[in-house]
């Protein structure tokens, strides 16, 4: 078939395209958002709140779900109330989404909470937030414009079972200044922006991007100080640069509010230090840790030097692969 043919086919609605059938796949690469200084203009882009939580995959075949992780874990056994609402939704396919807290005092998502509740076995109260279909039946839903992905999705999230299955709203048609702004009095991570006619491609496409509240991302644990009298001070953080991590700075803040984080990192302890740039001054309050480990922080800003300061830990992150872990750097080119 020629290729304009072939393109003119795939911008077609769902119900009007040809399929190709294809058995469903164990797993599917995620599109991430790139970051921006603020939310893009035109009517071509939707926008969504961004959640604070975990990125999960849910896979759906003939009455049974598999929940797996941003790597492809299976952690059905540890979400099984999630994983049988989703075994009734009379649906086969896949979705993505992102599994939250829900604070009862604030009625938002709380990243802490949800790391506490999953620890503890008691995830009956937690909300999985849909926001894509990549599959449905034999049919890779991919390749399909968002909107036309967004109503499928709509279709199928009607006959939810529960409350703990849910659609993920979109916002308001609004200036991006004005939703980031709404966004951060609402006490919400960021706006997470869609092309309306883009495909879902792995990786981290000019097609999603996010504007955020606060300086905030992940960094992985080399190390940790300590004291006379106070043997676990704080968490020496790095990010990669290629093959080699660099070193940003030393967090105290936040670590005594993080459930089994000393234990954690003690138990990575090591002889040498795994920062190969910036290397941090050794002196005998430092312990150094493989860089196995990593966790969350929010910070004011980056100095030129490349460290974070005045920042604070908000979580341990054990669903990301510690190589994944760099610099984020806003994009300015799909503004």
């Amino acid at each position: 078939m020629p290729a304009r043919a072939t393109q003119d086919r795939d911008t077609l609605p769902p119900s009007k395209r040809q399929y190709v059938a294809q058995p469903m796949p164990d797993f599917l690469a995620f599109q991430h958002p790139r970051l921006v200084d603020r939310p893009p203009p035109g009517a071509q882009w939707l926008h969504e709140a961004k959640l604070d939580g975990y990125r999960l995959q849910l896979r759906i075949e003939r009455g049974a779900a598999r929940v797996l992780t941003r790597r492809g874990h299976d952690w059905t056994d540890q979400l099984p109330e999630l994983a049988e609402d989703a075994a009734e939704l009379g649906f086969d396919g896949i979705l993505d989404g992102e599994l939250c807290y829900i604070a009862p005092a604030s009625g938002r998502p709380r990243f802490s909470g949800l790391r506490a509740a999953i620890g503890r076995g008691d995830t009956a109260g937690l909300v999985f937030f849909a926001f894509d279909v990549l599959w449905r039946g034999q049919d890779d839903l991919r390749r399909f414009a968002l909107k036309d992905r967004k109503d499928i999705l709509a279709a199928v999230l009607a006959v939810a079972p529960s409350a703990r299955l849910r659609a993920v709203a979109t916002l308001p048609a609004a200036p991006g200044a004005a939703l980031i702004a709404a966004a951060c009095r609402m006490g919400l991570e960021g706006i997470v922006s869609k092309r309306r006619d883009s495909r879902y491609e792995a990786g981290r496409p000019e097609t999603w991007v996010k504007a955020k509240c606060r300086l905030e991302q992940e960094f992985v644990v080399g190390g940790w100080t300590q004291e006379p009298g106070r043997p676990f001070k704080g968490v020496m953080l790095g990010v990669y640069e290629a093959d080699a991590l660099r070193y940003v700075g030393t967090v105290e803040r936040g670590v005594s509010a993080a459930p089994g984080l000393a234990k954690a990192v003690q138990a990575r302890a090591a002889k040498r230090s795994p920062f190969e740039i910036e290397r941090p001054p050794k002196a005998r309050d430092v312990n150094w840790a493989r860089p196995e480990l990593v966790v969350r922080a929010t910070f004011q800003e980056w100095t030129a030097s490349g460290k974070i300061r005045h920042a604070s830990l908000t979580g341990v992150r054990d669903d990301k692969d510690p190589r994944e872990v760099v610099r984020e750097r806003p994009d300015t080119d799909v503004l």
